[in-house]
């Protein structure tokens, strides 16, 4: 147990001095980016969706 402890010890240690972070700002950029990316990507998968949907219901309903 005392093997764990420590390895989160040096975990926390190793994250606050080793680490080198990106700034605020371009982290808040990135998730913008992100979040827009997925907005329009999930746009155009339900877009494509409705397309396959629309068209399998009008081939089905010629028999």
């Amino acid at each position: 147990m005392n093997n764990f402890i420590q390895y989160i010890k040096d975990s926390f240690e190793e994250l606050s001095t080793n680490m080198t972070w990106i700034s605020r700002e371009e982290a808040q950029k990135s998730t913008v980016v992100v979040a827009v990316f997925t907005i329009v990507f999930a746009l155009a998968v339900a877009f494509i969706d409705k397309v396959f949907q629309s068209s399998l219901d009008k081939f089905f309903n010629l028999f």
